[in-house]
């Protein structure tokens, strides 16, 4: 019974697992201080120092500061911080919180961070005695391409996880491929614990004689090192195991060592503990000094801020009156300029309703009455009065929608010339009352792109303007031609053209060009307004120019492709 408590505490408490020097290096290459020097000396605490601080706390176990410098880095890598975050949880014996941290997706699945996180996955569920979930982890890591660093590291968590299981040839097995590769590379710390684990492996098998001779050897590789825990360790190692071989005398001078090692690390703590303290009172005190200094200057800054603070309240208020004062200033412009061209529109409509809507009157009041007195016939001048007048309110509604942006564009694909042919028979009547010889070609096979029916409206207005102008028997004439990237759509007439100042100002609503048509009434020239609007809209372009030889030309471009 003596023998299998011994048993259990040498191999539960003293086997020694490997170190993650493998980590420690992996955050020291994350540092630009560690590129530029090698050292392990906390400096200045600031932003730019915060990631270089904090690994080394770690490092060093002391996971309060690397939190606290870990979360003023604000310039390292959010996941390279995430990992070492998870080692502190680690360090801190959170296993919870260190978990979340290594199970991201943002590590597991970047290359860069995977071999890290996996391998520490692996070191956590070790600390969690979870033997199977550890080894699915470190065999993990063996399929990557690693450095022999973290070869060995997990070889040795292996050896002990199969140690614990109680597979005692697979536990050898790598602690002797580990023993091979220490003595390569000449690592006396790393000999000295895996003969130490050598010798828990056939102490558990009750060969203790083996078992010395391990322990024996690992005794004399400690003596190449400083690593006090690890001296303490072996030579409570081989105090238990002498027990065991009931050499008492040998057992009581690894004991007296033991507790020697134990003193020192103690004290070695201790002292540590007090420089620490030591530190923090300095700091603290130099923190005094920089307040006290801090505080005489706010203090005279701090008037100077007050006079500042009140000539900014009353710089601000004045400079907020002079901009409330400049909006009702431009509101009143926008509001006397809206009130111009409302008065302006309606006595446009007061004008051209007038004429038309009279003519109408004069046209029923002259029709002869049928016998029965009951109803009147009405010539063909009365449908055309009607139908200009349905003209003028269509364009009136068509501008109110453009101005309120209550105009809704429905953009597509249409033929050209069927479009130009339902305008054209829609105006017949006008066209032969003036014996105008009408026109169509070149616009063959041609698609244009936009609102089909605002296109509608720019033809209507501009055959409507071309026809009044027209005298008796004149022409007009529809073509195009492909220009760039768009269709150009001619409309001729041989009519009187405008004049030169009225031509400059043609598409301004504000400006005066009334002019006389070929039946004597003044034409107020909102439909050109209106077409400009509509092209706007359709992303195309006009232009209305004179022709040499008479008349006027409208030029109306908008997207296009032919067709076969």
């Amino acid at each position: 019974m003596k023998y299998y408590i011994l048993s259990c505490i040498l191999l539960l408490c003293f086997t020694c697992n490997a170190q993650n020097f493998f980590i420690d290096d992996w955050f020291a290459k994350k540092c630009n201080h560690c590129k530029e020097i090698t050292s392990d000396v906390i400096l200045s605490d600031n932003v730019e120092n915060a990631w270089h601080n904090a690994h080394i706390s770690f490092t060093k176990n002391n996971y309060d500061k690397a939190s606290y410098y870990l979360l003023k880095d604000g310039t390292s890598k959010k996941e390279i911080k995430d990992l070492l975050h998870g080692q502190i949880m680690l360090g801190l014996d959170l296993h919870e919180k260190a978990e979340n941290f290594f199970n991201q997706k943002t590590l597991l699945n970047n290359p860069d961070y995977s071999l890290i996180a996996t391998k520490s996955l692996g070191d956590l569920k070790l600390l969690q005695k979870e033997y199977d979930l550890a080894l699915k982890y470190y065999n993990e890591v063996l399929l990557q391409k690693i450095p022999d660093k973290v070869r060995d590291e997990i070889f040795e968590n292996l050896g002990f996880i199969y140690l614990v299981k109680k597979k005692y040839k697979k536990s050898e097995q790598y602690f002797l491929k580990l023993k091979s590769n220490y003595k390569k590379s000449n690592d006396s710390l790393s000999l000295a614990r895996v003969y130490s684990s050598l010798g828990n492996l056939f102490f558990e098998q009750y060969q203790d004689q083996k078992a010395k001779q391990y322990f024996d050897t690992a005794y004399v590789q400690s003596k190449l090192i400083k690593s006090l825990k690890l001296k303490r360790d072996v030579s409570y190692n081989l105090y238990i195991v002498s027990e065991a071989l009931q050499s008492h005398k040998d057992a009581i001078s690894y004991l007296k060592e033991y507790n020697v090692f134990k003193d020192s690390i103690h004290t070695e703590k201790t002292i540590w503990e007090v420089a620490q303290h030591k530190e923090a009172f300095n700091i603290a005190k130099k923190q005094a000094e920089i307040d006290k200094k801090t505080a005489q200057r706010n203090m005279f800054f701090l008037v100077t801020i007050i006079v500042l603070f009140v000539s900014v309240v009353i710089y601000y208020l004045y400079n907020r009156l002079q901009i409330q004062y400049q909006k009702i200033r431009e509101l009143n412009k926008e509001l006397k300029e809206s009130n111009n061209v409302k008065n302006q529109i309606f006595s446009i409509v007061a004008h051209d309703l007038r004429s038309p809507v009279a003519l109408l009157k004069q046209k029923l009041r002259l029709a002869p009455k049928t016998t029965d007195n009951t109803s009147v016939t009405l010539d063909k001048n009365v449908i055309t009065i009607i139908d200009s007048l349905h003209f003028l309110l269509d364009n009136l509604l068509n501008w109110s929608l453009s101005q309120s942006n209550l105009l809704q564009v429905q953009k597509d694909w249409f033929p050209l010339l069927p479009v130009i042919q339902q305008i054209h028979y829609q105006y017949t009547s006008l066209v032969d009352q003036k014996k105008i010889e009408l026109t169509i070609h070149d616009i063959d096979n041609v698609l244009l792109y936009g609102d089909m029916e605002l296109f509608k409206v720019v033809v209507r207005n501009c055959l409507d303007n071309a026809i009044k102008f027209t005298p008796q028997g004149g022409k007009i004439s529809f073509s195009g031609a492909i220009e760039g990237d768009f269709f150009k759509l001619k409309i001729k007439d041989s009519g009187t053209g405008i004049p030169e100042t009225v031509l400059k100002t043609l598409f301004e609503l504000h400006a005066k060009k009334a002019q006389q048509d070929t039946s004597g009434r003044k034409s107020s020239g909102l439909g050109l307004h209106i077409v400009k609007s509509m092209i706007e809209l359709n992303d195309g372009l006009i232009h209305i120019n004179n022709h040499p030889s008479g008349g006027a030309i409208v030029n109306i471009s908008i997207p296009y492709k032919i067709i076969a």
